[in-house]
Formats: structure tokens, C-alpha cells, sequence
């Protein structure tokens, strides 16, 4: 069990770490040893930590009035229109390249809903580790 819990610790680790994300992490858990489903939930829930904690984050700097009104004056209505009706499919081409920090911030200045970002982010991080497990392991198949 402890091992487990060492091997579980690491993936969510480099998930959460800015430079590896979820494409390090997923490798990192399956050469561990960790089954698929622990190698997709461990980074995954390491990679969405980062979305959580600037969510939480940007709500405590809103409640500094100055911050508050210059990060309104960063918002352009428009832009907030299209983030929130099409900004879903942005998230879910973009995240893999630029990284879920980026992503989170980004989006969380440039007013996308708080919902979306939580829902497409954790879709986008899904998808992606599931895919980089499926893909592992038809290669490792393949090879040997």
C-alpha cells in the first residue's frame, strides 16, 4: 500500500509540475507499474490541481479593490462572448500545447465562466491521458 501510495504521489506530482504536465506523467505512472486506470487518474487529478488552485487564487486577488479593477479593464466584452460560447473548443486544442497553467490563467483573465474552464479543462486533460495510455500501450504491445 505504501508503494502504492509513493508511485500514486509521483504521477500526481509531475502532473501538477508546470514543465511536465500530463505528458510526463502519464509515462512516469505506467513505468512505475501503476495499472491504466491509476495511470490516467493520478496525473490527471495532479494536472487539474493547477486549475483549482488559480481559480481559488484569482478569487482571493478580486477582493483587492485595485486588482479587481485592473483586471477588468483587461476583459473585453467581445472576447468574453466568444470565450464562452466557442472558448470550449479553444481549451480543447490548446491545452495539450500550452500547458494547463497558461490555459487557467489565460482564460480565468480573459473572463471565460468559471463552469466551462473546470468542465473543458478536465475533459481535455481526460481525453489526452487516456489517449497517451491507450497509445503506450499499443506500442509497448507492438514492440514486443
Amino acid at each position: 500500500m505504501i508503494e502504492y501510495l509513493e508511485k500514486a504521489a509521483s504521477a500526481w506530482f509531475v502532473g501538477f509540475f508546470p514543465a511536465a504536465e500530463i505528458y510526463i506523467a502519464v509515462p512516469l505512472a505506467m513505468a512505475l507499474g501503476l495499472d491504466s486506470v491509476s495511470s490516467v487518474f493520478w496525473p490527471l487529478f495532479g494536472n487539474f490541481s493547477p486549475v483549482l488552485l488559480i481559480e481559488f487564487l484569482y478569487e482571493q486577488l478580486l477582493r483587492i479593490p485595485r486588482l479587481r479593477s485592473w483586471f477588468k479593464r483587461l476583459r473585453s466584452e467581445r472576447v468574453i462572448g466568444y470565450l464562452n460560447r466557442w472558448g470550449g473548443w479553444f481549451v480543447f486544442v490548446m491545452t495539450p500545447w500550452t500547458g494547463v497553467w497558461v490555459m487557467a490563467i489565460t482564460l480565468k483573465f480573459l473572463g471565460m465562466r468559471r463552469r466551462r474552464i473546470l468542465i473543458t479543462t478536465f475533459i481535455s486533460i481526460f481525453i489526452y491521458a487516456v489517449a497517451l495510455v491507450a497509445l503506450i500501450g499499443f506500442g509497448v504491445d507492438w514492440v514486443s
